[in-house]
């Protein structure tokens, strides 16, 4: 027996439903991961398709499709937009996703707006939140659905006015 062993089961850190995209096993893994790797240093707007790994340094934006993963090394001086972001780096600027998640070594000064948000123990936020409930996507393929949400905020206002005024 040695002397720090234990009979206690070890905690293990549960991984997010974004990190497991990163594991080999995943379908979506068949077309890989753009990485860009820790010291390179890029200037100009990068555009992916496919899951997404900045380790280096970027002053410009990304726009990608489904994942992008701000490593332990990266850093971002842009913006960053996706379906899913998980930020383990820094960024800063403006972040647009469907979920974002801070990871326990990641830094985000910027403006989020996402409908999930998750900032781990340790994560840095420092900015502004903006709270979306339909996904990216969405609201960039179509804009004819705009005229029915203002009605509906019109009537919404119209409503709160007339019940101060029965008041």
């Amino acid at each position: 027996m040695a002397i720090f062993s234990s009979n206690k089961p070890k905690e293990k850190r549960e991984t997010t439903d974004l990190s497991k995209q990163f594991s080999a096993n995943n379908e979506e893994n068949v077309h890989g991961v753009s990485t860009i790797s820790m010291e390179t240093t890029i200037t100009g707007t990068i555009e992916s398709n496919s899951l997404f790994k900045m380790d280096g340094v970027l002053n410009g934006d990304i726009k990608g499709n489904k994942l992008v993963h701000i490593g332990k090394t990266g850093m971002v001086k842009g913006n960053v937009t996706a379906e899913n972001v998980i930020v383990d780096g820094e960024v800063s600027g403006e972040i647009a996703a469907t979920k974002v998640e801070i990871g326990s070594t990641g830094k985000a000064y910027a403006t989020i707006t996402s409908a999930l948000f998750v900032i781990q123990e340790g994560g840095v936020f420092e900015g502004r939140k903006k709270m979306k409930v339909a996904l990216i996507k969405e609201e960039s393929k179509n804009t004819s659905n705009s005229s029915s949400v203002e009605k509906n905020e019109k009537k919404a206002a119209e409503e709160v006015t007339k019940a101060k005024n029965e008041k």
